[in-house]
């Protein structure tokens, strides 16, 4: 099995076990979501860097989920939540959530146009890609307290 496709499966494993907790603990699953998108961000990165071979399917599995989860992202800000311990999460979030809903849809909608574009090569990836990249760094600039 190729590295990229095994660390997407160990990433969406990593999904299915952690599914209840968004519920119970919403802190708990935006975390556990962020670490899988960042996984799976790395690993197209690393696709488009050239540094794990290039697997179109895998990488276009790694966008998808990214663009699922951020259908599901800003739910799991409920009110309350902002003074949750041992989060990274702006309290700005709460009084702009219209914008950071905003955010996470153009960054859901640039992950679905790069994982169509996986499709057409690593140099077309790399160019989608670079457009999810941005929208990370944007929402962490803004949202993201260090």
């Amino acid at each position: 099995m190729r590295a990229g496709l095994c660390v997407l499966l160990a990433v969406s494993a990593l999904a299915l076990t952690g599914a209840a907790l968004s519920a119970d603990d919403p802190v708990a699953a935006r975390q556990r979501l962020m670490k899988e998108n960042g996984a799976a961000s790395k690993l197209v990165s690393s696709m488009v860097k050239g540094g794990t071979p290039f697997d179109a399917t895998a990488a276009a599995a790694a966008l998808n989920k990214i663009a699922d989860d951020m259908v599901i992202f800003p739910g799991l800000f409920p009110p309350g939540s902002d003074s949750a311990p041992k989060t990274t999460a702006s309290p700005d979030i709460f009084t702009n959530i219209d914008d950071f809903k905003e955010l996470a849809a153009k960054l859901g909608s640039d992950a679905r146009a790069a994982a169509t574009a996986a499709a057409h090569g690593p140099a077309t990836l790399a160019a989608a890609f670079s457009a999810v990249g941005q929208d990370c760094g944007a929402c962490h600039r803004k949202y993201r307290t260090e």
